[in-house]
C-alpha cells in the first residue's frame, strides 16, 4: 500500500470509502495524476480541440468533453487500462462514470498554463499520444479474495481509529450479505428526505 496526496481532484487520497463494497470489486489500477492534467488541457484548450478535430474526432464528442473533469478523466483512463488488460474488443462494453465536469477545475487550467506556457497542437499530439494511446497495463491488480479482505481492514484506520465507528460494524460490511443491498435500496427514502428539506428551506422556489 502507498500513500501520499495526488492531483485527481474528486478522489479520496487518503481512505478507502465505508460504503464502498469491497467484495464487488475485481480489479484496482494506479493511474498517473500527471496524464490527468496534461488531458484536461487537451479536452479544454482551443488548439487541443483543433487537433482532435484533424485527428478524425467528431465535433458533437469535442464539445462534450467539457463534461469530464480532472476524476472523470481518471476514471477514463483507469476504463482504457482494464480494457486492454482484459484483451476486451468491438465486441465488449466497458462503463465508466464521467463524475465531474471540467467547469469546476478552469482556474487549474489557468494555473498550468501560467506554469507550462500556452497550450498548442503540438503539445497536444504529445499529449493524446503519450497519455491516451500510451495508457499500458502496468499499475494494476486483479484482485483474489485475500487482496479484496486486505483493502477492506484498510477501512479501519480511517474510520474506526479517526472516525469512531466500531469493529462490528467493519466485520458487518465484510461477513454480513444482506447489509450491502439494505443500504443501496435507499435512494427513495434519501430523495424523500431532500424534497422535504428543499421544502423547508424554500431553496428551489428562485431557482
Amino acid at each position: 500500500n502507498g500513500f501520499g496526496g495526488h492531483r485527481i481532484e474528486g478522489i479520496g487520497d487518503k481512505h478507502v470509502p465505508w460504503i464502498h463494497n469491497v467484495k464487488n470489486t475485481n480489479a484496482v489500477t494506479a493511474i498517473d495524476d500527471e496524464d490527468c492534467m496534461r488531458l484536461l488541457r487537451l479536452f479544454n484548450e482551443k488548439d487541443g480541440h483543433k487537433y482532435l478535430k484533424e485527428m478524425g474526432v467528431d465535433q458533437k464528442t469535442i464539445d462534450q468533453l467539457e463534461l469530464i473533469g480532472i476524476s472523470g478523466i481518471g476514471n477514463l483512463l483507469s476504463a482504457i487500462k482494464t480494457a486492454k488488460y482484459y484483451e476486451l474488443n468491438s465486441d465488449d462494453v466497458i462503463v465508466t462514470i464521467a463524475t465531474d465536469s471540467a467547469e469546476m477545475y478552469n482556474s487549474r487550467i489557468d494555473e498550468l498554463n501560467t506554469e507550462r506556457g500556452s497550450y498548442n497542437q503540438l503539445q497536444a499530439a504529445r499529449d493524446m499520444e503519450k497519455c491516451m494511446f500510451g495508457t499500458t497495463c502496468d499499475h494494476m491488480k486483479e484482485l483474489t479474495y485475500e487482496d479484496q479482505k486486505a483493502i477492506h481492514n484498510l477501512k479501519y484506520f480511517t474510520w474506526i481509529e479517526q472516525q469512531a465507528k466500531e469493529l462490528e460494524d467493519l466485520n458487518q460490511l465484510w461477513y454480513d450479505r444482506e447489509i450491502w443491498p439494505k443500504l443501496f435500496n435507499q435512494p427513495e427514502q434519501w430523495d424523500s428526505m431532500i424534497n422535504e428539506f428543499n421544502d423547508m428551506t424554500g431553496l428551489l422556489k428562485n431557482l
